[in-house]
C-alpha cells in the first residue's frame, strides 16, 4: 500500500500558499451537518465480514495536481476563466510521478472531471500508465463540488446563471473538449454526463452525486479496475460513502484513495472495502467524531420510527396521507 506523503509541501484547493486555511467548503458545513449528510448520502458502509469472494475490482479516486493559482495568486485577477486554472509546473510532474504508484492496479477505465486541471492531471498519469484515450470517460458526475465558494476564489468572480451555460467555451462539452483535452486527445475520449447537474450544491448533494457516480461508473466498467481523477471532495466523498463518520481534514495534490470489492462465487459482487488506512496516499481524515456519528445515526433512525407510529396512530394522518396520495403529482413540503 502506497505511503502517505509529506502533506506540508503541499496546499490546500485553491487556496493562496502565503495563507493558512480549512478544508474546501469547511466553513460552509458545521460537524453536525457534515456528519449528518454523509450518513443521508453513505451508499453503505464498508465490508466488515468474511472475506469469501476471489476475483477484485479495484476504484481509486484521486486528486489532481497542484492548481497554477495556488502559487501565483495574480493568476485568477488575469484570466477571463478564473473558476478553471491549469496545472503549475510542480503540478505537471505531480501527475507524471504518481504513474508510478498506480501502476500495480491495471486500470480498465479511467473517468475524468471536466476540468483543465483534471484533465491535464488524467493526460500526464495516464501517458505514464499506457492508457489510451479511448479507455478514458469525461464526465461532469464527478466535477467539482458545485459550490460558488468553492469554484471561485475572491476577488474574481463567477458568471451568472447555472454553470452550463458558461462552463463550456464552445458550447457543449463535445466541441469544447475537442480544444481542451491535452495532446489532441479530445476526439478520442468518450463523453460520460454531458451537463452539471444541481447548481448550486450543497454538501448532501455533492455527497450524494459522488456516491452515485461511484456506483455508476464500477457497474459501467464490469469488472475491470477504475480510476477516478477529480477533486479534494470527490476523494473526501470516497471515503464518507464508506466511513460515513469520517471527517477528511486533508487531501495533497494527486493524494487518492483505494477501495476494493470481491465477486462472490454465484457472480454477485460484494460490498466495498476501503483499502485505504488514514494517511496512506495522501488522503487525511478524523475518525474521532465516530461516537457523535453512531448517537446522531440512533437518534435520526428512532425520531423517523416514533414519527411513523405517531402518524400511524393519529386519526389525522390517515385522512391527510389519503389526501395527499390520491393527488396528481409529487406532494412536497
Amino acid at each position: 500500500m502506497v505511503a502517505s506523503a509529506n502533506a506540508a509541501n503541499n496546499t490546500l484547493e485553491g487556496q493562496d500558499t502565503s495563507k493558512g486555511g480549512e478544508a474546501p467548503g469547511a466553513d460552509l458545513r458545521p460537524l453536525p451537518e457534515q456528519l449528518a449528510a454523509q450518513q443521508e448520502a453513505a451508499v453503505e458502509e464498508e465490508d466488515t465480514g468474511p472475506d469469501l469472494g476471489t476475483r477484485r475490482q479495484y476504484l481509486v479516486v484521486m486528486r489532481h495536481g497542484e492548481r497554477l493559482d495556488e502559487i501565483d495568486v495574480s493568476w485568477r485577477a488575469q484570466s477571463k476563466r478564473p473558476w478553471d486554472p491549469p496545472l503549475s509546473p510542480k503540478g505537471d510532474k505531480q501527475a507524471s510521478d504518481v504513474a508510478a504508484k498506480l501502476k500495480q492496479y491495471e486500470f480498465g477505465r479511467v473517468y475524468i472531471s471536466p476540468f483543465l486541471r483534471t484533465l491535464q492531471t488524467a493526460a500526464r498519469t495516464c501517458e505514464g500508465l499506457g492508457i489510451p484515450p479511448e479507455k478514458w470517460t469525461v464526465t461532469c458526475s464527478v466535477s467539482e463540488f458545485l459550490n460558488p465558494g468553492i469554484l471561485v476564489k475572491k476577488p474574481a468572480k463567477l458568471p451568472d446563471g447555472h454553470i452550463n451555460t458558461w462552463f463550456w467555451e464552445k458550447g457543449n462539452m463535445e466541441d469544447t473538449l475537442k480544444s481542451k483535452v491535452p495532446n489532441g486527445y479530445g476526439t478520442r475520449v468518450n463523453l460520460g454526463e454531458k451537463e452539471f447537474g444541481r447548481y448550486p450544491e450543497n454538501l448532501l448533494n455533492s455527497r450524494v452525486r459522488y456516491s452515485r457516480a461511484f456506483k455508476n461508473i464500477t457497474d459501467e466498467a464490469d469488472g475491470e479496475n477504475v480510476l477516478v481523477v477529480a477533486h479534494w471532495d470527490a476523494v473526501s466523498g470516497s471515503v464518507a460513502r464508506l466511513r460515513p463518520w469520517a471527517i477528511s481534514d486533508h487531501v495533497i495534490h494527486t493524494g487518492f484513495t483505494v477501495a476494493y470489492r470481491k465477486q462472490m462465487p454465484d457472480g454477485t459482487w460484494g460490498k466495498w472495502h476501503l483499502e485505504t488506512r488514514n494517511g496512506e496516499g495522501g488522503v487525511h481524515w478524523v475518525e474521532a467524531f465516530k461516537p457523535l456519528y453512531i448517537a446522531g445515526s440512533t437518534g435520526r433512525k428512532v425520531y423517523r420510527a416514533a414519527s411513523g407510529l405517531v402518524g400511524k396512530l393519529n386519526p389525522f394522518y390517515h385522512r391527510k396521507h389519503h389526501s395527499s396520495s390520491s393527488s396528481n403529482g409529487d406532494v412536497r413540503t
